[in-house]
């Protein structure tokens, strides 16, 4: 199965962007992050919200690069 990692990355940076926009600009706020305070304020999908969810878990266990980067991806296999 292939991986395409930059459409992988282009989908982390462009939610990662949306959160910013809404005001997710901090690491604290980041962490702090509510799923249902995303359905509620955005336009977020459903593949956002994974995403979203992937980018606060990685934030706290310190990988984010990794994550943004699709690495975590190719790890998995």
């Amino acid at each position: 199965m292939f991986i395409d990692r930059s459409k992988i990355i282009k989908d982390r940076f462009r939610v990662f962007e949306k959160l910013i926009d809404i005001g997710y600009n901090t690491d604290k706020k980041m962490m702090d992050m509510k799923v249902e305070n995303l359905v509620l304020s955005s336009n977020f999908n459903r593949s956002d919200l994974v995403i979203a969810i992937g980018i606060k878990n990685a934030l706290i266990n310190r990988n984010l690069v990794t994550f943004l980067c699709g690495i975590d991806s190719e790890l998995k296999k």
